[in-house]
């Protein structure tokens, strides 16, 4: 499992995760990043962010983005909103409509930098 980082519009490719990372969550250096939901179902999807280190509380962006697995296009980014965390979390969630031909996976972007976690289909 990896994470990507988009930093001023070049990728960097973030540590991989250890086993101990749940399913459709990526590994952050202070944090994962997940996304939870009916896959491949339309539903409610959640958009959560963990933060294991650093000090107080910091306001993230959260959104989702889908992609059509047969090509690797990007169908859809959406942002869901912003949330301070609590105690190291914040998650914010959507009903999409997603079918079985989409994958879907969490974005977030804090201090200028867009963080995604890995896909789910």
């Amino acid at each position: 499992m990896t994470l990507v980082a988009i930093v001023m519009g070049g990728v960097a490719m973030a540590p991989a995760a250890s086993a101990a990372v749940p399913n459709g969550c990526g590994a952050l250096t202070n944090g994962h990043l997940c996304i939870n939901g009916p896959t491949p179902n339309a539903g409610t999807y959640t958009a959560s962010y963990m933060r294991f280190g650093g000090e107080g509380e910091i306001t993230v962006r959260l959104g989702i983005e889908i992609k059509v697995e047969r090509t690797g296009q990007i169908a859809q980014t959406s942002w869901i909103g912003y949330k301070k965390t609590q105690n190291g979390y914040a998650s914010l969630s959507r009903y999409t409509l997603l079918d079985s031909e989409g994958c879907i996976r969490a974005i977030m972007e804090h201090g200028g930098t867009k963080f995604i976690s890995q896909w789910r289909c």
